[in-house]
């Protein structure tokens, strides 16, 4: 009876190193990459360039090609007034 229980406590204790040699190995995995980080820059600049499609009418409203004929008669004459 006390060999089962020893056994199931040795069994314990290899899942038990095992799993410090896991923490060990992840802990110098990352003293390796916290190093590899201090080499490199913290910021880099990136130039990005988009290109976009759109379906946009850049065609000058009514209203406003109006506006832009009555402000240059207006200039004309004002310039004919001058000579």
């Amino acid at each position: 009876m006390a060999s089962e229980k020893q056994a199931v406590v040795d069994e314990l204790y290899n899942k038990y190193h095992n799993t410090l040699k896991l923490l060990e190995q992840a802990l110098i995995e990352n003293d390796v990459l916290r190093a590899e980080l201090a080499e490199k820059p913290t910021e880099v600049e990136v130039e990005k360039i988009v290109e976009v499609e759109a379906d946009i009418d850049l065609n000058t409203p009514d209203a406003i090609a109006e506006l832009e004929r009555k402000v240059e008669q207006k200039l004309a004459a004002n310039a004919e007034r001058e000579q």
